[in-house]
């Protein structure tokens, strides 16, 4: 079953909904698919195919912030320099009736995250842009890592801006990402709460002297040559002068990485989450660690332990009358690296009492009704002093949730006239709108579900080029997702929209072990990476050839992460691909083991550590079956990726070498886990679409 997309062309299609779900799809969807070729040929006239370049266009606007008295917001624009190709960040203002937008400082120069202060005379933000000349600058971390930015103010009129500390600032580099980074105000407005490693060189002289590495613990991917990260709060200047703090204070100082800081109503205390044991793992991108909630007072710098329980507690959030503070957690240490999370809330009297509000692992409950919690609480998700708001996955969407945290109670939000909800809408009045893009024919996303004979219905996205560009059957490209522990939703990507202006259709399927569907199916492919997953893909593909929208002779595969372990894994058992790319793949679960940042996502997986369970890790692994491929295969790995290591990416290229498999291997410098360099991002999209034309059937005359 194939239905309407719930986004572009919803207009288009909600009048023909009973003849899309009627039936077998392929009946009722073709005489549509033309009849929406027709209303859009005009369109289609004024409009273009998209093409790789496209990608340097992309601009958009993101991190709004408005002020307490609703008068105006900001928001940082995001677009590529079109001279260099590098991505760049800048504040912008929205204020008046009717709304007008404009770039807050002159040239635009770098500006990220923005937050405004609760008497809304300054902006303060994030930034790669250097201190003044003669002051001590930030320190720089590779490239791949994530930017070393230091905190700035602005006046709200943008006539002034400062960095926050003056010209021997004690901190280094400010962490910048959702897992550990915040910038807040305390609620008086007179301090500033970061999380800031201390800018320390770790090596020893000798070390430095001899420019030999010791390997020290870090914290992987995203963040080589940060330090741990620490808590910081900045004193703020009634009147400042050349920059905005009058003091601060390191509020931590030790081995542990402290995360997501809040403060407490009555701005005393500051609660943070960290993994304060000896068994310690990157949480970046993986919430599977022994975090704690720990609650600071600023005053003595005192710190306690609010939780203790076996697996991670995060996302600390006070209540408004500060008397208790909810949190995300899992029961499971060490276990998928995204966990189907419950909701916990935690007394902050003199005996903190901590309990589970809602237990999304029970076996009974339908993630249909409560969908399963995003990894990350909303900061102002408490609605009144008895319930919050969150956003929950359910299959390809999401939904707003309202959970009483007395009585456990949960109905849906979307709907409800919320203080939160309104300020979410009323934030949307201010984000900006770019109108430079070009008209381009747009391809179209759509949920399909299948049986994939196993007695279980899948489902995922289904998305086809624009109706003027080509008629089904199409040329398929499997998309899998990362994770395995993530999941597909609708919507059209940049990349979506290249690939199909190609002429290709894209299928990314939510195989078992995906997010959104409960516990039960996200623990359903563990110990069998490979095999009831790849069968959901390949049911599914069937479905679609049945279906006739999908061509059996045009099959192709792409995937990144856990995607490309599919991918490398596909290849290896089935010859129905003319061609695969996969992009920093799982090749070799030993060595993903020994070197990734993340050893706990192959114990998790298969039960233990390689000499514990030596056959599971080596029968599951691509590389084991290489000398079985016949399909080409193009290999893309990032130079500095922790997460997947080059190494499996050149075993794998290797392995398909001396067997006589047409493969390439593409190394990109610079680039950790997420190939990001607009550059590079065209080039490997260029690489792919060459890829399977090269190796695409011939037309038939």
């Amino acid at each position: 079953m194939i239905d309407p997309p719930r986004i572009a062309l919803a207009s288009v299609t909600s009048p023909h909904q009973g003849a899309w779900r009627a039936g077998r799809w392929v009946i009722h969807s073709v005489l549509p698919f033309f009849f929406v070729a027709a209303l859009l040929s005009a369109r289609a006239d004024e409009a273009r195919p998209w093409k790789v370049e496209d990608i340097y266009q992309s601009e958009n606007f993101g991190s709004v912030a408005v002020a307490s008295d609703a008068t105006f917001g900001v928001a940082i624009r995001q677009w590529i320099d079109l001279d260099t190709h590098q991505r760049r960040h800048a504040l912008w203002h929205s204020a008046g009736e009717p709304l007008k937008s404009r770039a807050l400082e002159a040239n635009e120069p770098d500006a990220r995250s923005p937050l405004i202060s609760p008497d809304g005379k300054w902006i303060v933000f994030l930034s790669t842009r250097p201190r003044p000349q003669g002051w001590k600058q930030t320190p720089l971390a590779p490239v791949y890592s994530e930017p070393s930015v230091d905190i700035w103010l602005i006046s709200a009129d943008g006539e002034k801006t400062i960095p926050l500390a003056g010209p021997n600032k004690p901190y280094g580099r400010v962490y910048p990402d959702t897992n550990y980074g915040r910038v807040a105000f305390s609620p008086d407005g007179q301090q500033l709460v970061f999380i800031a490693d201390d800018g320390e060189d770790p090596r020893s002289a000798a070390e430095i002297a001899t420019n030999v590495q010791v390997a020290r613990e870090d914290q992987g991917e995203g963040y080589e040559g940060f330090g741990p990260g620490d808590v910081w709060v900045a004193e703020l200047s009634e009147e400042p002068g050349d920059h905005a703090a009058d003091r601060i204070v390191r509020l931590t100082d030790d081995a542990f990485w402290y995360g997501q800081p809040q403060w407490s109503p009555d701005g005393k205390k500051i609660a943070v989450h960290a993994n304060r044991t000896n068994a310690r793992e990157s949480i970046r991108y993986s919430l599977n660690q022994n975090l704690d909630i720990w609650e600071i007072d600023v005053a003595t710098q005192a710190i306690r332990q609010l939780t203790a329980g076996p697996g991670p507690e995060f996302s600390p959030r006070y209540a408004p009358d500060g008397s208790q503070l909810v949190y995300l957690t899992s029961p499971r240490h060490r276990g998928p690296h995204f966990d189907i999370y419950s909701l916990g809330v935690v007394t902050t009297g003199t005996t903190p009492m901590a309990r589970t509000i809602f237990d999304f692992q029970n076996p009974g409950v339908d993630y249909r009704e409560v969908g399963n919690p995003e990894s990350r609480l909303h900061q102002d998700c408490w609605e009144d002093d008895s319930h919050i708001v969150y956003d929950g996955y359910v299959g390809l969407g999401s939904k707003r949730f309202l959970l009483n945290v007395e009585s456990g109670e949960i109905t849906e939000s979307g709907v409800a006239k919320t203080k939160f909800t309104q300020r979410r809408a009323w934030e949307s009045r201010f984000r900006p709108r770019s109108t430079s893009a070009p008209t381009r024919l747009q391809a179209t996303s759509w949920r399909v579900e299948w049986n994939n004979g196993e007695g279980m219905k899948i489902e995922g996205v289904f998305i086809t080029p624009h109706p003027t560009i080509c008629k089904p059957p199409f040329k398929l490209i499997v998309n899998p997702h990362g994770g395995p522990h993530w999941r597909a939703s609708v919507g059209v990507s940049y990349q979506d929209q290249i690939l199909a202006s190609q002429g290709f259709a894209i299928f990314k399927p939510n195989f078992r072990g995906s997010l959104g569907y409960g516990l039960r199916f996200l623990d359903a492919n563990r110990g069998d990476l490979g095999g009831g997953d790849m069968r959901d893909i390949l049911s599914g593909v069937d479905h679609l050839i049945e279906e006739g929208v999908a061509d059996e002779d045009q099959l192709f595969v792409y995937g990144v992460s856990y995607g490309g372990y599919m991918a490398s894994w596909l290849v290896g058992q089935t010859d129905r691909f003319r061609a695969v790319v996969a992009e920093n793949a799982v090749t070799d679960l030993t060595m993903m083991w020994s070197l990734s940042d993340l050893q706990s996502w192959t114990e998790w997986s298969f039960g233990g550590r390689p000499w514990e369970v030596p056959d599971a890790m080596r029968q599951h692994s691509p590389l084991t079956h290489a000398h079985k491929v016949t399909t080409p295969t193009l290999i893309l790995h990032s130079a500095n990726d922790r997460r997947c290591p080059l190494p499996m990416g050149q075993a794998f290229h290797q392995a398909l070498s001396r067997t006589g498999v047409p493969t390439q291997l593409v190394i990109y410098p610079n680039e950790r886990h997420s190939i990001s360099q607009p550059r590079h991002q065209a080039d490997k999209l260029q690489r792919i679409l060459d890829w399977f034309a090269r190796h695409a059937q011939e037309p038939q005359p």
